[in-house]
């Protein structure tokens, strides 16, 4: 790399490209600017994104993926933490300085699952994942079976009821038809949310326990053909996963909002409301259809019908089932794989992170973003090696225990919580990395701007244009995200451009976000992904359907290391505050008007709606007298000290919008404008203690909830007008007329 890209410390500049203005501002001799940078550094970031675009490649990626995915390596087991120590040898080689961090925390494992139809006739249930001879790594003796992490252990035998998708709305439809499931056992289907939902919801209906299972509609031959002949879900593939109720809150139950570090602050598992109470079994498509032909009482609801070849039934009927779970619960070794970059400004941390942890082999979820992040720092320690040195310290974080319940890295962040809020700017998370060709991501809105620049740069893998024109055009013609793990994505183009999801749950930004207030973005490709969470999600399934050439793999690489180096290098982070402002107003008043729409006089009353959406019109100024302050000091030369200044007051807005005391019921959760829903999965909802109060009728609390908010965004606004007052005087100096 040419020694003139090297950053020096000597002279900082403020940006004429600004998160606050247009994507593509113009530089010195009509060079398009970037956003954060001073014209005159402009040509040399972009050189220096060009020598790193250089370098991923398809063959070191397709190695990785293949060492990554060679034997199972499930959280809290032997083959985890050779994994981590295979990641931290490898991160050292690329010129990171890398450690291993253990957490030792409350995690099962299963010793006997059993399952059995008693009535009409018996039959053996529960049946194993169904190995294919073109795929040698299914014949494995070593995959855990098919089962639900944090389920009790337990011991039932009772009619089963069909609930559908086991969500709110079926419960309330059993209600409606008069089916208690009182004392029964639930089946329910994945999809349409978090299974640890489902779980909460059959326990407070007094379920005496939970079967979940895949239906063929969802991501099996419904879709198209299933594994090994095609990329969806076989009649025997189990879809494991936890049940850990993370919407109270994630990471070791019995630690709650400490570390587990230390004991001083732990709990009994009595205690921990995070411990689901009835035991629940994933179980394949095949054992369910053995189920449901036996169950009697009414045909089921119209859109409640399967892909099963038979009609379907709400039963009880004469299904009568016996569940017996054995786990074992212990204190189990967590294993995080911290690497660090050292910058000139080694106060300030652009953070990147994906989980090593897998169900089985994972070769999607979670090994494709790990081959991303390998191949990220491998390029980035190549710039290093031939001389460059970032302007910030970058962190790269391979994350254990995300699959229990985003245990390592709820953990990590707990025990480096006031070091994270003084130096992380921002988060970038990768999970499913590659699962096919369709970029998606969500993110907070002041990082939304960025996202949409950098993928309108970054070459598509296969074709001469770019990731953001085909992102685009697939969202034009109404084509939804495919793939059945989509977390909080939308489907259509929003404002005339592309739109980016709300970040929820479901992955290891959720702390960083919600508890930390850190600035965070998550990103993946996504195709037709049915063998989530199963055995068949191996390096034969990328190699065959997902990525075969790892040419997307390079693409997440790309995109990945040019959200880092905009953030590395920005003269001043390019947060878009204007835009976030907007967004925020927009949510209150249709919260607000929701209010009104439902005719509950205390909703309406009680809550002091005016002064919420004045604060709101006071973040929007703010955040204009910011924009107006940072454009009128564009290339004034200013010291490093000052730039610090109002790179920590941009950072610190994201933190000014938590709560001390958390959201009214589950206070681990302190960001008032996001959150994933109590009762909805993985998406995120919007002001989150406003909206479920609503929905509830609870005006008590939307009085307290709304007190909340506007003083989390009085607080946003005075942090964005001391930026706007810190970058005058640049605007005002004499070198700057």
């Amino acid at each position: 790399m040419n020694r003139r890209l090297r950053w020096t410390s000597a002279v900082l500049f403020l940006p004429t490209a600004l998160a606050v203005l247009a994507a593509t501002p113009r530089g010195e001799e009509g060079q398009i600017g970037i956003r954060g940078f001073a014209p005159g550094r402009v040509a040399q970031e972009r050189e220096l994104e060009r020598e790193f675009a250089r370098i991923p490649d398809a063959k070191h990626a397709e190695n990785h993926l293949r060492r990554l995915t060679s034997e199972p390596h499930m959280a809290g087991t032997a083959g985890s933490r050779r994994v981590a120590e295979w990641l931290r040898d490898r991160f050292r080689s690329y010129g990171f300085d890398s450690k291993i961090v253990t957490y030792r925390v409350w995690l099962p494992l299963p010793v006997e699952l059993k399952l059995e139809l008693l009535e009409p006739e018996k039959e053996t249930l529960a049946t194993a994942e169904q190995p294919f001879q073109s795929d040698k790594d299914t014949y494995t003796m070593r995959a855990v079976p098919g089962f639900n992490a944090y389920s009790p252990s337990g011991d039932v035998t009772a009619p089963v009821v069909y609930a559908n998708y086991g969500m709110a709305e079926d419960y309330r439809q059993l209600e409606e038809l008069d089916i208690n499931v009182e004392g029964k056992i639930v089946l329910a289907r994945y999809g349409r949310g978090y299974r640890g939902i489902k779980a909460k919801l059959a326990e407070d209906h007094q379920a005496a326990g939970l079967l979940i299972y895949s239906d063929p509609a969802d991501d099996g031959y419904a879709a198209g053909d299933p594994y090994p002949r095609g990329p969806w879900r076989p009649m025997s593939g189990i879809q494991r996963g936890s049940i850990l109720y993370t919407q109270i809150y994630p990471g070791n139950p019995l630690t709650a909002a400490a570390s587990a570090a230390g004991d001083e602050h732990k709990i009994s598992p009595s205690e921990a409301k995070s411990l689901p109470r009835i035991p629940t079994l994933p179980i394949n498509a095949q054992d369910a259809a053995a189920i449901l032909m036996r169950l009697g009482g009414e045909q089921v609801p119209r859109g409640w019908q399967g892909s099963l070849p038979l009609a379907y039934h709400l039963g009880p009927g004469q299904a009568l089932v016996h569940l017996k779970l054995v786990m074992d619960y212990r204190q189990r070794t967590l294993y995080d794989v911290i690497s660090k970059l050292h910058g000139a400004n080694d106060d300030e941390w652009v953070i990147l992170g994906n989980h090593h942890d897998a169900w089985v082999f994972g070769a999607a979820d979670p090994s494709s973003g790990t081959t991303v992040m390998l191949e990220t720092a491998r390029s980035l320690g190549r710039l290093a090696r031939a001389g460059w040195k970032p302007r910030r310290t970058i962190v790269m974080c391979e994350w254990d225990g995300e699959e229990p319940g985003l245990l390592g890295s709820t953990e990590w962040v707990q025990d480096h919580l006031r070091e994270l809020q003084a130096k992380a700017v921002a988060y970038i998370n990768t999970d499913v990395g590659v699962s096919g060709p369709d970029f998606k991501s969500s993110a907070v809105p002041s990082l939304k701007g960025l996202v949409r620049e950098v993928a309108q740069e970054v070459p598509d893998a296969r074709s001469a244009r770019t990731v953001y024109d085909l992102w685009r055009e697939r969202l034009e013609r109404g084509q939804p995200p495919r793939g059945n793990a989509e977390r909080g994505q939308p489907w259509a183009l929003a404002d005339g451009d592309v739109p980016l999801g709300a970040l929820g749950a479901g992955s290891d930004f959720c702390p960083f976000l919600d508890h930390a207030g850190i600035p965070a973005i998550d990103l993946g490709s996504s195709g037709n992904y049915g063998v989530y969470h199963s055995l068949y999600d191996d390096f034969y399934w990328m190699k065959h359907f997902g990525d075969p050439t790892f040419a997307y793999h390079v693409e997440m690489a790309r995109i990945v290391g040019t959200l880092t180096l905009r953030l590395t290098e920005a003269d001043v982070l390019p947060f878009d505050y204007t835009a976030y402002a907007s967004e925020i107003s927009r949510a209150a008043a249709e919260l607000a008007t929701k209010a009104k729409d439902s005719h509950d006089s205390a909703l309406v009353n009680k809550p002091d709606w005016k002064a919420l959406d004045s604060v709101s019109a006071a973040l929007a100024a703010s955040a204009a007298r910011v924009a107006q302050a940072l454009d009128a000091a564009a290339a004034a030369p200013a010291g490093s000290g000052r730039a610090n200044e109002l790179d920590r007051g941009l950072a610190g807005v994201e933190q000014a919008l938590l709560a001390p005391e958390g959201l009214v019921g589950r206070p681990w959760y302190k960001h008032t404008i996001y959150a994933p829903g109590s009762y909805a999965g993985y998406d995120a909802v919007v002001m989150p203690g406003i909206a479920e109060a609503i929905e509830l009728h609870d005006a008590e609390t939307a009085q307290r909830e709304v007190a909340s908010l506007t003083a989390a965004l009085e607080r946003a606004a005075a942090r964005l007008d001391e930026v706007a007052r810190l970058a005058k005087p640049v605007a005002s100096s004499p070198r700057a007329q």
